[in-house]
């Protein structure tokens, strides 16, 4: 018995010595910050630990020998470490990769402050491989690429030429603000068409801030602000595309770019047509005959490596046609057969930027823009009547100096910039010319801080002067709130404004037609005031399993808005007396499964005008909507996704309340070598307004007035070819 306890107490020491404990700190290899919440296991054992809000992780009982160690957090690489134990020394501290290099490196342009989209307090959607997605179901233009995001909705102005454009939670499209690369330049008389017009094959991301922006770039963003951001020649890429749907669209495209030691340049070039459709056989377009051209190229030249310069231009020319068949077939007009829409567009956009770094921490970045946009409006209404020309020239432009500085991790950004905004109306008929001409000289600051590793403050201030008119002195202020790696908190708000102008959805759907030009002196600005907050978790279940979820509140309280109302025989707008009112919540949720991603988002969106003392819906927005999609990505051989929508009922002008409907679509990407084929289809259960009401609408029976809450042209199947050289 005694030598049985002496063995038992040799093979308990033995096994005890054998026994040892491993302890390091987990930080991430790009910001050196704590990653608290990574998980470390011992392969093909039970054994492992989670790390404490100190980055700390400590595992126990390891046997000796060689070990490997696999740690995990999401977001980073997953790291294998194979070490023999016991341990020479020990090892202080690790440090993990971020799972994606290229996505980790992404720099929010939008807010100025050129964080990354993890670090900056404003809350900021990016679309990045949504991209290429959107390029291959419509490399026309960007509208279905918008839609990619909740609370956003591409709402289409005319029922006969396919003009649209964007709504942020609820709000009308005039209160949304439209950059490309950060120059303001896409309003007045081609807001209806700056969507249509501006493709997504040179494009690397989307920015969204939803909420008032106007501290940011001036007058406009009142319900928020989309940022489109063309790709830089950073690489050697060229890459042609080829496009044709079964109901008569055929795109032609050519993105090239080359970078070289002191210079670089980017080039698309692409043609653009559809041929006329009638979905419903009702005798009118719907879709538009069109011809769009387009050429967008840039020069960025590496002078040394404290100054860069660029210089870049768009020139599109687009000729784009609907209404009644027969019209469109240059038949003569009959009593029954008169109504067409002809708009005819040119535009040519030149951009400079030059960057001057002071230090290493310091720079100073002027910009210049300039923006001549031609457009022609002919519309018929009535047989009686003729036809109506309303047609003129937009001339804009935007000059900025802005200095950059950085302390630690603060950064201070403050300038000055210059608007102008110049409309002519071509003298066409007897009517009063509503010319416009607006100059904006602004001030801005906006600094971005650290308060300790879990708080950060983005504050902005802006002063606009519109010149002859008023002052507006525009805070903004956002805070992030980092609890843990996985869990994060974003609140901020402030305030907005929007000149007065004639370039409303109301007189697009009038074709301008005795639409009186703005009073100056009864009309004031459109201002606004609002916030947002929303709380964010994402958390890895294993190596091939992830959740993020988002859900985010916003309000926004409108004051004084345009209405149009009749004058005798004229329109004119006038400020309501009263406000318009829009809160709601937005439902992000997504998950990666090995190479499946899903993705769902619920909006819900309670907009409201408070007039007169009267309340009433606003028209054309959705209380309900939902969207998503499914895709299954192998690297370098397929692609497949599912996508659907959902939007409830909507109200309209007229009090009709229009049915919930539900859209779907599907795509799928074969990859061969340096080709890629494509097969799109939307809309697959051929759903469309037509099948619930006429578009032939009072008072003339044509379409002209017809507000548009559903697809017009039911299912759609497109097909290609992209090859990448």
């Amino acid at each position: 018995m005694a030598k049985f306890f002496l063995i038992f107490s040799l093979f308990t020491c033995t096994f005890a010595f054998g026994q040892h404990t491993f302890t390091t700190i987990l930080k991430d290899s790009a910001a050196a910050e704590l990653l608290s919440g990574a998980t470390a296991k011992i392969k093909n054992t039970g054994k492992g630990a989670v790390a404490d809000k100190n980055g700390i992780i400590t595992i126990e009982n390891i046997p000796s020998g060689q070990q490997i160690i696999v740690i995990s957090c999401i977001g980073f690489e997953t790291l294998y470490l194979s070490l023999d134990f016991p341990l020479q020394q020990n090892i202080p501290s690790i440090y993990l990769e971020p799972v994606n290099k290229e996505m980790a490196e992404i720099v929010v342009v939008g807010t100025r402050s050129n964080r990354s989209i993890a670090k900056i307090p404003t809350r900021v959607e990016v679309l990045t491989e949504e991209i290429d997605e959107a390029a291959t179901m419509d490399p026309s233009k960007i509208a279905h690429l918008l839609t990619h995001s909740t609370g956003i909705q591409v709402q289409q102005t005319s029922a006969t030429s396919n003009t649209a454009n964007v709504r942020i939670q609820g709000l009308d499209g005039r209160y949304t603000q439209i950059l490309k690369d950060g120059f303001p330049l896409y309003g007045g008389f081609s807001g209806s068409l700056s969507i249509m017009q501006i493709p997504p094959l040179d494009l690397r991301q989307i920015e969204y801030i939803k909420g008032g922006a106007s501290t940011l770039y001036g007058g406009g963003a009142i319900s928020g602000l989309i940022n489109i951001i063309s790709k830089e020649p950073t690489s050697d890429e060229t890459i042609f595309h080829v496009n044709k749907s079964h109901i008569g669209a055929l795109d032609v495209n050519m993105f090239a770019s080359r970078k070289y030691e002191k210079i670089g340049f980017t080039l698309l070039a692409q043609r653009n047509s559809h041929q006329i459709f009638d979905a419903d056989k009702d005798g009118f377009s719907d879709l538009p005959e069109l011809t769009k051209y387009n050429f967008n190229p840039k020069i960025v030249f590496y002078i040394s490596d404290k100054n860069q310069l660029s210089i870049g231009g768009t020139f599109t020319a687009e000729t784009r046609q609907g209404g009644d068949l027969q019209q469109l077939n240059y038949q003569a007009p009959t009593t029954s057969n008169f109504y067409h829409e002809k708009n005819e567009v040119s535009r040519i956009t030149t951009q400079v930027k030059f960057d001057h770094k002071l230090t290493e921490n310091r720079t100073l970045t002027f910009r210049n823009s300039f923006n001549i946009f031609e457009r022609s409006l002919l519309i018929r209404p009535t047989f009686l009547a003729g036809d109506y020309r309303f047609a003129g020239n937009q001339v804009s432009s935007f000059s900025e100096i802005a200095y950059t500085g950085k302390r630690n991790k603060n950064v201070l950004i403050s300038g000055l910039n210059y608007y102008s905004d110049d409309f002519e109306e071509i003298p066409i008929q007897n009517n009063i010319l509503r010319n416009e001409a607006l100059q904006t000289i602004g001030a801005f600051a906006n600094y971005v801080f650290d308060i300790g590793q879990k708080i950060s403050i983005e504050s902005g201030l802006r002063t606009d002067y519109v010149m002859e008119q008023k002052l507006y002195i525009l805070p903004r202020i956002s805070a992030l709130f980092k609890w843990t790696n996985q869990l994060s908190t974003r609140i901020g708000g402030g305030l907005g404004y929007r000149n007065a102008s004639v370039f409303n959805q109301e007189a697009e759907l009038l074709g301008y037609q005795n639409v009186l030009p703005i009073d100056r002196n009864t009309t004031v600005a459109e201002q606004s005031y609002g916030g947002n907050a929303d709380i964010s978790y994402k958390f890895k279940l294993t190596e091939n399993i992830w959740v993020q979820v988002n859900q985010m509140f916003f309000y926004t309280q409108l004051k004084t808005p345009l209405v149009l109302q009749a004058n005798g025989s004229n329109f004119e707008f006038i400020n309501a007396d009263g406000y318009t009112v829009s809160y709601g919540g937005e439902t992000f949720f997504k998950l990666g499964f090995y190479n499946f991603v899903f993705f769902s988002g619920y909006t819900f969106t309670n907009a409201t005008n408070y007039f007169n003392g009267m309340q009433s819906a606003l028209t054309l927005t959705p209380k309900h909507s939902l969207k998503g999609d499914l895709l299954y990505a192998l690297p370098k051989k397929w692609r497949i996704g599912l996508d659907y929508e959902f939007k409830s009922s909507q109200m309209l002008s007229n009090n009709f309340v229009t049915p919930s409907f539900w859209t779907y679509g599907a795509l799928v990407e074969r990859y061969y070598k340096n080709f890629t084929f494509f097969g799109n289809v939307e809309n697959i259960f051929n759903f469309r307004q037509t099948n619930v009401a006429s578009l032939v609408a009072a008072p003339n029976n044509t379409p002209q007035f017809t507000e548009v809450w559903a697809p017009l042209d039911g299912i759609v199947f497109n097909f290609g070819v992209k090859i990448k050289l």
